[in-house]
């Protein structure tokens, strides 16, 4: 009986324990509240996620926190969207958060997540598992050449319908390739 008590007690001090740091995890809220998170990593390589905009629409998203450590030219279009779809949203910073987590979505009740991962999966970390260039995740939604596209055909075809494919008229007028144009970036490096 003794012994009962007291696993109980540890468990529950060890709960405790583990909302607290999820707190530190998640720019200052619980992780059941937590609709969906970006790695500041992410949003500092200029990655747009519409999944955020579609958490922001989501009738129980309450507010959006974003860390102020990261420049504002990177985070400008989800303050934007936030403003335009009237989401508050908040700048934050404390020395005690932990992690690379970026930018929360946070929901008005409690979630059931606790076995989810609710942080996003980096754009470029499908295509590099592809074997393909991680330029793609910059690409997305625009025209990349047709070597380029002929790639993503074979190693990654559910992602064909994210790009475009350019034509001569746009080689004609000296549109570059995005994905080129990374690669070289990177070789300079």
């Amino acid at each position: 009986m003794v012994d009962e008590i007291i696993n109980e007690r540890e468990q529950t001090k060890l709960k405790f324990l583990k909302k607290q740091s999820e707190k530190f995890l998640y720019l200052g809220e619980f992780k059941e509240n937590i609709i969906i998170a970006v790695n500041k990593s992410d949003i500092e390589k200029n990655f747009i996620y519409d999944e955020v905009f579609e958490a922001m629409k989501r009738k129980d998203a309450n507010l959006l926190k974003i860390r102020r450590d990261i420049k504002l030219e990177k985070i400008k279009v989800y303050i934007k969207e936030a403003e335009n779809i009237k989401l508050r949203y908040t700048l934050v910073d404390d020395l005690s958060f932990r992690g690379d987590v970026g930018l929360v979505v946070v929901s008005k009740e409690e979630l059931d997540n606790d076995d989810k991962d609710v942080i996003l999966e980096s754009k470029g970390k499908a295509f590099i598992e592809a074997g393909l260039s991680e330029g793609f995740a910059y690409a997305i939604g625009k025209k990349i050449c047709p070597k380029h596209f002929k790639e993503l055909e074979e190693k990654l075809p559910e992602y064909t319908n994210k790009f475009e494919k350019m034509n001569f008229f746009d080689r004609l007028f000296g549109k570059i390739c995005i994905i080129d144009e990374f690669e070289e970036k990177e070789r300079k490096k």
